[in-house]
């Protein structure tokens, strides 16, 4: 199963950085997994927080997180 290297600079004052590594079939179900594991306290709880986290996250000009397929 293919893992995912994830990170995330959280709007907080400590520990701003979130990074981890999971095991997961997909890049979407990893992101889902992250999200709900470590970024869902900056977003709503729900699927409308997981779309605003994946805006901030891909987002071109200022984009607050990586993601690195490996196996």
């Amino acid at each position: 199963m293919p893992r995912f290297a994830i990170a995330f600079i959280a709007p907080a004052d400590t520990k701003p950085l979130r990074h981890r590594i999971i095991e997961s079939a997909d890049q979407e179900s990893a992101l889902k997994t992250f999200f709900d594991e470590e970024a869902s306290d900056f977003y709503s709880n729900d699927e409308q927080g997981y779309f605003y986290f994946k805006e901030d996250f891909f987002d071109s000009s200022n984009g607050v997180g990586s993601v690195v397929a490996f196996e």
